[in-house]
């Protein structure tokens, strides 16, 4: 009797590890199905882009003009000083806080520009190897309409750790960019 009783133990904990082995297979390959179809939507959704930091205004400059090299840039390539000089000596890039189809809708520039432009051009000083000039034109209604609502400001450094200072404002600006006011006194189209 006891050898029965010893082998009917031994036949229900068999069929329970049984049990217990099926149960954990089925929720093992349950598991893994999950993790496959987790993995498999996670494959089928756009990367996520870490963020990028926000845009820091070189020391000296407005913070509205932090990150100006990434708007609209609307010179093709570099504009070389020019022979004899001019006012904002050295090699310029000009950009613009409006995207093409805003200011260029069918191809073409279109002016004047809309209120709440920003032109920004910097200038790197020959021989030097940092940007040393930054002139500002900002666009605000009813700021000045004999020079179409532009505010002119216009900053220098002399060395690359430096940090911007104003030398020239409006009136000292005015005179020259009268000669394009044909063109919203920008004088850099988009190209």
């Amino acid at each position: 009797m006891l050898k029965l009783k010893y082998t009917r133990n031994l036949l229900t904990a068999l069929a329970i590890i049984l049990l217990f082995t099926a149960c954990t297979e089925k929720q093992l390959d349950e598991l893994v199905q999950q993790s496959e179809e987790e993995t498999t939507d996670v494959a089928e959704t756009e990367p996520v882009q870490p963020e990028k930091p926000a845009a820091v205004a070189l020391p000296g400059l407005p913070a509205d003009v932090a990150g100006y090299t990434q708007w609209l840039k609307l010179n093709a390539a570099p504009i070389p000083p020019a022979p004899g000089g001019d006012p904002h000596n050295g090699t310029k890039n000009v950009y613009v806080n409006q995207t093409r189809d805003t200011i260029a809708p069918n191809g073409t520039q279109q002016f004047p520009y809309p209120d709440g432009s920003i032109v920004v051009k910097d200038a790197t000083r020959p021989g030097k190897d940092y940007i040393g000039l930054i002139a500002i034109m900002r666009k605000k209604d009813g700021v000045n309409p004999d020079h179409n609502d532009w505010e002119f400001i216009e900053y220098v450094r002399n060395a690359a750790d430096a940090e911007f200072r104003v030398i020239a404002k409006d009136g000292i600006c005015w005179g020259c960019h009268a000669r394009v006011k044909d063109i919203d006194y920008v004088f850099t189209e988009l190209e």
